[in-house]
């Protein structure tokens, strides 16, 4: 099976459970955008936090100021990627031990050694779950995408 479709199945029986449990429980998705993020006006949220799940959109290695990848091949574009995914996370109450899976997109697979070189100084074992794949194209001509979910114990009302 291809491994993009065992991805996506994955992902959605992991969304599909965090429903189930977040309907059992009464609780509802919380929309989760910085003030700069709302200010650019993307189609999606930073994260969407159900529970005591986090979810993030992907982030590629783009200067916020320009929209456009930062420069310098792959080194820096994931640096940046990894810098946006600390804040997005930060900026909700989480940081990068909290994540528990990790997906990146990469627009050459070959370069995926050369991104775990950069994941390794935001990550520390023990390493969230991860899968990786080579993708035809990226916004905005991205080398790199990474999405995380991050799990933080709810905190009892």
């Amino acid at each position: 099976m291809d491994s993009r479709i065992v991805i996506v199945v994955a992902a959605l029986a992991l969304l599909a459970a965090c429903a189930q449990q977040a309907s059992n429980s009464g609780v509802r998705p919380e929309f989760l955008n910085s003030p700069e993020s709302l200010k650019r006006g993307p189609p999606f949220s930073d994260a969407v936090r159900i529970g005591g799940f986090i979810f993030l959109a992907g982030q590629i290695g783009d200067d916020p100021a320009t929209g456009k990848p930062v420069t310098g091949g792959i080194k820096p574009e994931a640096r940046q990627a990894l810098k946006h995914i600390q804040r997005v996370l930060e900026d909700n109450g989480a940081s990068l031990s909290d994540v528990v899976k990790c997906t990146v997109f990469l627009a050459d697979i070959g370069e995926w050694a050369t991104f775990n070189e950069v994941y390794t100084e935001f990550f520390k074992p023990p390493y969230p779950a991860r899968s990786a794949l080579g993708a035809s194209g990226l916004a905005n001509g991205a080398r790199v995408e990474v999405e995380c979910i991050a799990y933080v114990q709810p905190t009892s009302p």
